[in-house]
């Protein structure tokens, strides 16, 4: 059965979504096979990927008798494949708040893929509810990437207590992956205080920080993970590292 991993956070803008195709594409490149799920509205995973952005999470959500394959992408890479979304995502939560289906009803959706894939990556939009809930609900490990600032431990405290409520309202077996530290600068006081911070507050769970390039920002306007786009770059290195931490975690 695939082990499902939900990238979440309560702040935007926290790399995210290039957390989680990096993690999804490195664990590919280990010879793993690997579906990332696009629950973000914004769609970004098919466009970081070179892809086009499709309704596959609205269909794949809204049309619970259909045969999900349908709605899955192939990248183009080996191991790795995508059920995209895109705007009409907001609409499918829209439809699961108003039918207020049960808290495991994503885990079900999924369960029938755990036999193909060793990897399910799902990423989520920066919302409480709805979506994100069931996303982490039907998560084996959750992986929380947070920017190196000074609110980073906002948002961080927000998932904490989701985690929480998920364990004690609904019996969540998951567990924390770890808090994946974003765009450090250490030549800055603010990431070096922050990093200190999250460390005091979180110990072992804070993973090695990525830090701040120029080069990851402009991997998906090529279409390109960091691992094509620069594959000899300290970028790539942090990633690789991420993902070989998941693996031994798994």
């Amino acid at each position: 059965m695939s082990i499902n991993i939900v990238i979440a956070n309560q702040k935007g803008g926290v790399g995210k979504t290039t957390s989680a195709t990096s993690l999804a594409h490195g664990l590919a490149l280990r010879s793993r096979r690997v579906l990332m799920v696009d629950f973000d509205p914004q769609g970004q995973c098919a466009t970081a990927l070179g892809i086009n952005q499709e309704a596959g999470v609205f269909n794949a959500l809204v049309n619970t008798r259909s045969d999900i394959h349908q709605w899955i992408r192939d990248t183009n890479r080996t191991g790795l494949s995508l059920l995209p979304g895109d705007r009409s995502t907001a609409t499918a939560q829209i439809v699961i708040n108003a039918e207020n289906r049960p808290i495991d009803s994503i885990r079900q959706l999924f369960k029938p893929l755990g036999r193909e894939h060793d990897y399910i990556i799902f990423d989520t939009a920066p919302s409480v509810g709805g979506i994100q809930e069931r996303a982490i609900y039907a998560a084996d490990m959750v992986l929380i990437p947070t920017a190196t600032e000074f609110l980073a431990l906002d948002g961080l405290a927000q998932m904490m207590e989701l985690l929480s409520a998920l364990r004690e309202k609904h019996n969540w077996s998951g567990k924390l992956a770890g808090i994946l530290p974003t765009f450090y600068d250490e030549q800055t006081s603010e990431s070096r205080e922050a990093l200190t911070e999250l460390k005091t507050h979180f110990g072992e769970s804070v993973l090695p920080p990525i830090h701040r390039a120029t080069i990851l920002r402009e991997c998906p306007a090529e279409g390109k993970t960091i691992f094509e786009m620069s594959p000899a770059s300290r970028s790539s290195r942090e990633y690789e590292e991420l993902s070989r931490e998941i693996v031994k975690l798994s």
